[in-house]
């Protein structure tokens, strides 16, 4: 049993001492008039992962959005990314996601949101501790309650994601 334990604690620290975790996120800010309706937003996307091999990686990543005149979006949605292209600092890759969610409208009850789908992005590594990262679309299904669903392919400006990284 003892043997065992150590055998285990090993590798555990192994692993560790190895790990290429990382940390980072985005914060968003945005305006929108539409009509005589005008309306702010503000998110927060805290996000944790850890680099398996060259290739793959697993994460998550927390969403809190807050939009005036409409409500509050939580989130959390876990991923897997695959790494396909790299050219010197620069990274092509594609996420593997799926999110689970709350909405809170300002008037009404709280719906559940859930989505599955593919976000591909690019990275560029700036130093051996940061990077910043974009994701530029959407591929996938969101189910939104009795709201409705949608199953969708984006690849636009609107749908722009940027976060950092702090690599350790």
């Amino acid at each position: 049993m003892k043997k065992t334990l150590l055998t285990l604690a090993f590798m555990l620290t192994t692993m560790l001492a190895s790990a290429q975790f990382y940390v980072g996120g985005g914060v968003g800010y945005s305006t929108a008039e539409v009509g005589d309706v005008e309306s702010t937003a503000f998110s927060i996307t805290p996000e944790v992962g850890y680099v398996i091999d060259n290739n793959w990686s697993v994460g998550a990543v927390l969403g809190f959005e807050d939009q005036e005149n409409v409500g509050k979006t939580f989130a959390i949605e876990p991923y897997v990314r695959y790494t396909f292209l790299k050219a010197g600092g620069f990274s092509l890759f594609a996420d593997g996601a799926v999110a689970f969610g709350t909405v809170k409208p300002e008037d009404g009850d709280n719906s559940t949101i859930w989505s599955v789908g593919i976000k591909p992005g690019v990275s560029y590594k700036i130093n051996n501790n940061f990077s910043v990262c974009a994701h530029v679309g959407w591929l996938g299904h969101t189910d939104l309650d009795e709201a409705g669903e949608a199953t969708s392919i984006e690849m636009s400006g609107n749908n722009l994601e940027f976060s950092v990284y702090y690599n350790f």
